[in-house]
């Protein structure tokens, strides 16, 4: 049954990549949580890391909202599903509003605005201008048809935000909902794939706090709440019963490995598998009962000696896959698979071996990067021939050989082999997203089963 309901929201994009989006965000999260309210957000695209730091601040699972792997239905499914539990919801886009796949603007934040009808409040670093920041804003809010209701200007003094106020809401039209001033002690730590994980944050808290205490300070909560408050009511339809648990999987989780999608988790759950997590780097053995195994993204460079030294838990996996045991491992679940796990320095230490490759850091990103679709060349446990795929890559590092399983492809033109899938073994440097898979994910989660009754 499907019905409508109010759903107050609002969605923060930005200019651009850089521009304080998720600084702001946050900030925004914490005070209007401070406020008693129950937060509920969303990040647009194929990100990780920041929605741990959304999660850590409202106490809610993030959710991902990305154009490139769901419908534009499915968008609205996703955020109604989970929104209307909530009081009021944020979501923070991803890179420019308008950037999407290559150079143009299909599948971009603007895309998921559309989409959810989520009314925008627009992100300007204005530091080192004034006037000029009226144009800018304008060409964003002519460009094309948008929900952008609000902006809320950073790297901004408060008597520059006083003066620039009602210049931006007599001649666009739209509402000055705040400042965010450059402040020392705000900063989250980086690294080559990003900002650290809320785990890695010994300061995270203290950092969080700040944002808060500016975000209640410098932008006006209840002209943001206000401006959420009128967006469109979004289509509900009553999620099914959870089935019975058939099949019992585990789940690599500690900071090695901690790049998840919720929405995999749960739809693993919708098709019958109880999820039990474990630690690759500090437990000896996998939980009692695993009949499948799931190793996502996260650093496994970082934490590879643990992972080499932890010579027990790899002998258990090992074991495990002996006995007919799924592995689905992805990225840094790739490489954790692969024999050894070499640094960029030129050191090597052995990891599970489950596939027959090393895996090398590099110092620069991967040109694979990206969106792919991911074409099935051959038969195999986890799909049949020809079956394409939506998927995401983003690694420092590379296979001396990828594997031969499936045919990548990007938007561009450029393509290459790679995915293992050997016997039950699956391994390969793709993200995928269950929601636009739901084939693949049951299939693994049927083998589990197997071995979970036997």
């Amino acid at each position: 049954m499907t019905s409508k309901e109010n759903m107050p929201r609002i969605l923060i994009a930005g200019a651009n990549s850089g521009c304080g989006k998720t600084s702001i965000t946050c900030g925004i999260l914490k005070a209007l949580t401070d406020k008693g309210l129950k937060i509920q957000s969303y990040k647009c695209g194929p990100d990780y890391i920041d929605p741990m730091l959304h999660s850590h601040i409202t106490g809610m699972d993030c959710r991902n909202l990305d154009p490139f792997f769901s419908t534009e239905e499915d968008l609205r499914y996703l955020m109604a599903k989970d929104s209307r539990k909530a009081d009021f919801t944020v979501t923070e886009g991803v890179m420019g509003y308008y950037d999407g796949i290559g150079v143009s603007c299909e599948k971009s934040t603007h895309t998921v605005s559309v989409a959810t009808m989520s009314p925008v409040i627009l992100i300007l670093n204005v530091k080192g201008m004034s006037h000029t920041m009226i144009p800018l804003i304008k060409g964003m809010l002519a460009y094309r048809d948008n929900p952008v209701k609000g902006v809320i200007l950073n790297r901004c003094s408060k008597g520059l935000f006083g003066m620039m106020k009602p210049v931006i809401e007599e001649e666009l039209g739209i509402r000055a909902v705040g400042y965010f001033p450059e402040t020392e002690g705000i900063h989250i730590g980086s690294r080559h794939l990003g900002l650290m994980t809320a785990a890695e944050i010994t300061n995270l808290d203290e950092v969080i706090t700040l944002l808060g205490v500016t975000a209640a300070s410098c932008i006006d909560l209840n002209l943001l709440l206000e401006i959420g408050r009128k967006a469109s009511p979004l289509p509900v339809v009553e999620a099914p019963a959870l089935p019975a648990k058939r099949a019992r999987i585990a789940v690599a989780w500690d900071k090695a490995f901690c790049f998840y999608y919720r929405e995999n988790l749960e739809i693993l759950e919708q098709l019958g598998a109880e999820l039990v997590y474990f630690s690759p780097t500090r437990d000896t053995e996998l939980p009692e009962g695993t009949g499948g195994i799931y190793l996502g993204g996260g650093y496994p460079e970082t934490y590879r000696r643990n992972l080499s030294m932890n010579v027990s838990m790899r002998a258990a996996i090992r074991d495990a896959v002996r006995r007919g045991c799924p592995v689905f491992a992805e990225c840094g679940g790739f490489m954790y698979s692969c024999e050894n796990l070499i640094e960029t320095d030129g050191s090597a230490m052995p990891m599970l071996a489950l596939v027959d490759t090393d895996v090398e850091m590099t110092r620069r990103l991967s040109m694979d990067f990206g969106y792919v679709y991911v074409e099935a060349l051959k038969d195999t446990a986890y799909f049949d021939k020809g079956t394409v795929i939506r998927a995401h890559e983003f690694h420092y590092s590379r296979a001396h050989r990828r594997g031969d399983a499936c045919l990548m492809k990007k938007a561009t033109g450029r393509s290459w082999e790679g995915i293992y899938v050997k016997d039950r073994v699956f391994a390969g440097y793709p993200h995928f997203y269950f929601h636009n898979c739901k084939d693949l994910a049951g299939r693994f989660v049927e083998m589990a089963a197997e071995l979970s009754s036997s």
